[in-house]
């Protein structure tokens, strides 16, 4: 990889970031597309973000950002102006340079359908959908799900209070009908057991010692379960849920979906998919 002084910068904000593939996907883009560029992962508090983003309105060669776990929400108030989708969610997962204003986008939902559609062949409109936390993902998947047609939305959480908050501002946003339980809610089980989709988007399954994050007893054979963890391949989920006969799918797709869009609002040019994609499974060998 070559830059040279004058390379705009790109930087993941997160806590954890160490186990991202972000920076060897965005890199290999950069290279691709002969952008003198650096991307870089920038591990930061939520209490430190503030000044972590003030600092950027300062830097010249600011390329643009990412915006990983835990931050996607704070990041939504941290900006100057939200794109409608990341207005519309709630979150930003993307940063993009607008004259020394920072503009807040959100292409994880957009990633996310897109993955659903071309590796699994899956349209939500009319399927009920479960989705695991209440975070800033959770929010994304959500919002997309329900503007795809989605039957209704069930979010579970460990926190109720988080998990009703997120369903209220689904219903409200979109019209579409969503519940807020909590993991220990008598009801949750049978909705579990109905959906078509279930999506996990909380950080339980990045350590491979970490148990499945819903009791697999729950899943049953067809249902297509999502886990937005890409790293390790296989979480404690999906390979429960591969016992039990369900279709499983892991974060790579939505990883790589999101970024390429990410790259083309920092850049305003499409990037080498297959480049990314290489990247990718090349960081993980």
């Amino acid at each position: 990889m070559r830059f040279t002084a004058a390379a705009k910068v790109f930087v993941l904000f997160g806590d954890p970031v160490e186990h991202s593939l972000s920076p060897a996907m965005q890199n290999a883009a950069l290279q691709a597309a002969g952008i003198d560029g650096l991307y870089i992962p920038w591990r930061v508090k939520s209490a430190d973000l503030p000044t972590a983003f003030e600092s950027l309105r300062g830097m010249e060669n600011f390329g643009g950002a990412n915006v990983t776990l835990p931050h996607k929400e704070q990041a939504a108030v941290l900006v100057d102006t939200l794109t409608k989708e990341a207005a519309s969610v709630g979150a930003v997962n993307t940063v993009v340079a607008r004259g020394g204003r920072l503009l807040g986008a959100n292409t994880d939902g957009q990633g996310f359908l897109r993955s659903l559609h071309e590796e699994a062949d899956y349209l939500p409109r009319g399927k009920p959908a479960v989705i695991l936390g209440a975070g800033g993902a959770a929010r994304a998947v959500s919002v997309g799900l329900a503007e795809a047609g989605a039957e209704e939305i069930v979010i579970v959480n460990r926190t109720i209070e988080r998990a009703q908050s997120l369903a209220e501002f689904v219903n409200r946003e979109t019209g579409v009908s969503a519940v807020g339980l909590g993991l220990d809610d008598p009801r949750m089980p049978a909705r579990v057991r109905n959906c078509a989709l279930m999506v996990n988007t909380t950080s339980v399954g990045l350590s491979p010692s970490d148990p499945p994050s819903i009791d697999p007893s729950l899943l049953q054979p067809g249902m297509l379960v999502y886990d937005l963890i890409y790293r390790p391949l296989e979480t404690a989920l999906l390979r429960e849920a591969t016992k039990r006969g369900c279709q499983v799918m892991g974060g790579l797709g939505m990883l790589l979906y999101q970024g390429a869009l990410a790259f083309e609002l920092w850049t305003g040019q499409k990037p080498s998919e297959e480049a990314m994609r290489q990247a990718l499974v090349a960081a993980i060998a």
